[in-house]
Formats: structure tokens, sequence, C-alpha cells
């Protein structure tokens, strides 16, 4: 109610209408930015894979069983299991829903920026051998150089300013009432 003598001037009945309704829209507004947000960052996670940028060269031995230089890529597998989900209200994984079937989780050894050195088995050996890689019999380990793309699209993710511009086009929304 005004004081005496005070004149009210603007639209006070629209905004009691956008203040009950506050809560419910930053809800959905964030939620909705939450969404975009995780659409955003799957996909410069899946154009790192993509686009091997700034990644380690293959070995020319996988390069010759693959049959491509492009690493991370093989059938697919590792590009189609990117992806994003929420958790909770509001909280959404974006990442890396695979693992070998020996229960190895491939992207976080490619993730290893100094790299991860893996035991040579009798089984590993005979197969390298096999398929013409003759390992020293002193060669005890193999190491496989990161490759990480999580990471650095996370940092893209972070430079571009996408979360705070999703976040103030959600606040904006709600305070328009919307």
């Amino acid at each position: 109610m005004a004081k005496a003598g005070m004149t009210r001037y603007g639209k006070w009945r629209k905004l009691r209408q956008i203040m009950e309704r506050y809560d419910r829209n930053l809800q959905k507004n964030a939620t909705v930015a939450l969404y975009r947000a995780g659409l955003e960052l799957e996909g410069l996670i899946k154009n790192r894979i993509l686009d091997g940028k700034d990644m380690a060269p293959l070995h020319p031995f996988t390069i010759a069983m693959k049959g491509s230089s492009k690493p991370l890529i093989d059938e697919g597998d590792l590009l189609g299991s990117v992806g994003f989900r929420f958790i909770e209200l509001d909280t959404v994984f974006v990442g890396v829903h695979r693992k070998a079937a020996d229960g190895t989780d491939i992207a976080a050894i490619h993730e290893r920026e100094e790299g991860t050195k893996i035991k040579v088995t009798p089984a590993m050996r005979a197969f390298l051998h096999a398929h013409g890689l003759h390992l020293k019999p002193t060669t005890t380990e193999i190491f496989i150089p990161g490759r990480p793309f999580v990471k650095p699209a996370y940092e893209d993710f972070k430079e571009k300013g996408i979360p705070r511009k999703l976040f103030v086009k959600a606040v904006e929304k709600t305070l328009k009432g919307e």
C-alpha cells in the first residue's frame, strides 16, 4: 500500500504475477539451461574426438591395424558413448558411458595427459607378434600417450562462457515472467 502523498508508477500487478510464479519459472528455466549446457558440452566432447586436435599421433602399427590415423576412432563406440543425463533435478552428468569388456575405463586412460603404461601379457605379446610387431623379450610395458578429449572440451566450454550465457538467459526469462 502506498503511503499518503506517494503515487506508484509502473505495472505493479504484472510484477506481483511475476513474483508469484518466480520460483516455478526459475526452476523450469534453470532446468532448460542445464539441459542445453549438457547438449553443448556433449557436442564439444564429440567434436574433440572427431577432429583429434592436439592429440599424439598413433603408432604406425596401430595405423596399419585399424586402417586409419585418427586417434580415438575405430568403430565409433567411444564417440557413440558420449552423452549426458540428469542424475538429480539440478545435476547433469556429461561424459562417456562406456567401459571395455574387462571393465577398463578407456576414456579415463586417454584422459591421462601423462599417458599410461600397460603391462605386456603373454597373450598380448603373441597377438602383436602374430600381426608383425615383434617386441624385445625385455619389453614388459607398452606406453599409450594421453589423448585427452573431455578436459579440453570442458575448458573450451568454460572459456566460451557457455554456462554463464545459458544461466543469465534463464534468469532474464524468469524476471520477464516467462
